[in-house]
């Protein structure tokens, strides 16, 4: 069965590409969401957060009772690259080690196809588990105004976001595909359904 990979940057519609393919009948594994799972209160791997950068508090009724003070790590994150690259090191090897499991049981299904929809498909070194990729983009400026519509926030934080992640150009040079997400979704999905006819599958 063929993984393909999907990444984008904030704003550029991944998810709504992602969607759309899990409505054409593929299955998805959503990088981010495993994230937020084995962070969550309680979870084991907040053990070793706070063990490495703090930012736990032991404030929650469920699993060790640990809670993860998202906007400290994210604040320590933001201000030391040296903590940002072990703060990353550590949580891509677990949802690595999830992604290969969901990728063996998934296998074993009928679906169509699976998506592995990973904003850090790159940066986390999974693009290996793809057989392709597929990277969505769109116009600086409609990608702004989709996260500030989205999240009510303002412009220079957006731009702060995107800046600080890898850029198309450089996502670009390692993906099979580029989608433009830059107008109306029906044209992205006429770009998703070529991509799908011309892997036929």
């Amino acid at each position: 069965m063929m993984v393909i990979g999907i990444t984008g940057g904030i704003g550029t519609g991944k998810s709504t590409a992602a969607e759309y393919l899990i409505s054409k009948g593929f299955v998805a594994i959503d990088a981010d969401q495993i994230g937020r799972d084995l962070t969550a209160d309680g979870q084991p791997l907040l053990e070793k957060i706070e063990e490495m950068f703090g930012c736990v508090s032991h404030d929650g009724t469920i699993g060790n009772g640990l809670v993860l003070d998202r906007k400290a790590m994210a604040d320590l994150v933001f201000r030391d690259n040296e903590v940002k690259e072990q703060y990353d090191d550590l949580i891509h090897r677990e949802i690595i080690a999830v992604i290969d499991n969901k990728i063996r049981e998934l296998k074993q299904t009928d679906a169509r196809g699976i998506l592995l929809d990973a904003p850090l498909l790159f940066e986390a070194n999974i693009n290996d588990r793809c057989h392709v990729v597929i990277l969505i983009t769109a116009d600086m400026d409609e990608r702004i105004d989709r996260v500030s519509e989205r999240d009510d926030a303002d412009e220079d934080d957006i731009r702060d976001r995107i800046n600080s992640q890898m850029s198309d150009e450089d996502k670009a040079e390692y993906s099979d595909f580029v989608v433009d997400n830059s107008g109306e979704p029906e044209d992205m999905y006429r770009q998703l359904d070529d991509i799908i006819d011309y892997l036929g599958i």
